[in-house]
């Protein structure tokens, strides 16, 4: 008994000098049952859809339009917006821009009141409302669509009879409709706040008809992605091949660690080999190593998915290339800061699932509080899905990518700067 529990704490004590181990088993579950936590939950608060920015045009510009629009922004879960900001100026937005907002993914959804909005409901016609939205978030588009349409049967009930009577025109004739007319006049007028399962008739069949109508006409409008076959699958493709390009990216700049441990680092300093050339081509070799993976995964996406790659071959490879050299600059930095191979394997787990979650690799970055997509922005999926996800759903040009290039490009140079420092201090003095 005595030897195996001297061999029980040797293990305890062998594992807890692991630090790779230690990463793998405690911090790397933590850190993501954190990260889901605050996506989903949030410490432990009841969790909620962030407010949703809407662009209203009010074309009406009534004081019932105004009505719509101040009820609208009275609810928690959206935030009215009427302006935009150019040059330090405020300008109003207009129909045109606004599509040109959606178009470009600056903005998400947006509603305009046509011209004769008040016009119509006091005419006891349907009125019109639009709603323009890109339908990568069609759940965004959904809650605005039901919500507009509550705003305007509780707060204009009118079109509720309105509708109502329209429809018993057609079910009754124009004069028995008359008579239905005045009769409930009066009883609408004393008891406007109706229950709502109040009913006029016990005839089921009657009732179908006189409410088969709506009473106002939503008119929605796709932006962009009407000619994608497969929206989702530039989501879910870009975003795997993204997370799985950090886990090889870091084991092949980790690559040196090994060459020191089996002595091939010091044959080659011998050599007429400088510790900078060695370095840069340990970089070289993951860069392109992560531009073949990244082409092969998105060319299966293709054969696979129908992804669409080939109309946007130039900017894609762009892109691919910008994120290759971003992660692996990022390989370099986790094995340049690691004392062994086991600990190159446990922070790139923690710091790939971790960015990768933040990031909207695993999931659209949409469903995250607020603060949360800004925690993201921190990282280079958040880069790559912008640029990977605006190329496959928008059809981005060079000229719309470029920023998500440049940051990349940006975090290859920092990172690989770093690195350098970091090796020569510790695996090439002398």
């Amino acid at each position: 008994m005595k030897h195996i529990f001297a061999l029980f704490t040797k293990d305890f004590k062998l594992f807890f000098k692991n630090t790779g181990a230690v990463i793998l088993t405690f911090l790397v579950p933590m850190a993501l049952i954190f990260i889901f936590g605050l996506v989903f939950g949030g410490f432990g608060k009841q969790s909620g859809i962030n407010p949703i920015t809407v662009v209203v045009v009010d074309k009406d510009n009534s004081d019932l339009s105004k009505k719509f629009i101040s009820n609208l922004n009275a609810l928690k879960e959206i935030k009215i917006q009427k302006n935009y900001l150019e040059k330090d100026k405020k300008i109003k937005f207009d129909e045109k821009t606004l599509k040109n907002f959606i178009k470009k993914g600056k903005r998400r959804v947006g509603i305009v009141i046509p011209k004769g909005f008040k016009k119509k409901i006091i005419s006891g016609k349907k009125p019109t409302l639009k709603i323009l939205y890109d339908p990568k978030f069609r759940i965004e588009y959904g809650i605005i669509n039901g919500l507009s349409q509550k705003i305007l049967m509780s707060k204009f009930p009118q079109l509720l009879y309105n509708s109502m009577f329209n429809s018993t025109k057609k079910y009754l004739g124009e004069n028995k409709n008359k008579l239905f007319e005045n009769d409930i006049y009066d009883v609408v007028k004393k008891y406007f706040n109706l229950d709502k399962d109040t009913k006029l008739s016990d005839n089921t069949s009657y009732q179908s008809k006189i409410f088969s109508q709506e009473p106002v006409n939503i008119k929605s409008e796709k932006l962009v992605g009407e000619d994608i076959k497969n929206p989702m699958f530039a989501q879910s493709v870009a975003g795997m091949a993204v997370m799985f390009l950090l886990f090889s990216l870091s084991r092949a700049g980790s690559s040196i660690l090994e060459e020191k441990n089996s002595g091939t680092l010091n044959r080659l300093l011998v050599a007429p080999v400088s510790s900078g050339s060695i370095i840069l081509s340990k970089l070289l070799f993951a860069s392109f190593l992560g531009v073949l993976q990244l082409s092969v995964m998105f060319i299966f996406g293709k054969l696979v998915f129908g992804l669409e790659i080939f109309s946007h071959i130039i900017t894609l490879l762009i892109m691919i290339i910008a994120t290759s050299f971003a992660a692996s600059g990022l390989g370099m930095f986790i094995a340049a800061i690691s004392k062994n191979q086991s600990q190159v394997g446990g922070l790139t787990t923690l710091i790939a699932l971790g960015m990768s979650a933040l990031g909207g690799s695993m999931f659209p970055s949409i469903i995250m509080p607020e603060y949360l997509q800004q925690i993201g922005k921190f990282t280079l999926n958040y880069w790559a899905m912008h640029g990977f996800t605006g190329i496959f759903w928008r059809s981005m040009s060079i000229k719309d990518i470029y920023p998500d290039a440049l940051v990349l490009f940006a975090i290859f140079v920092v990172l690989t700067l770093v690195s350098i420092i970091l090796f020569r201090k510790k695996m090439f003095a002398r």
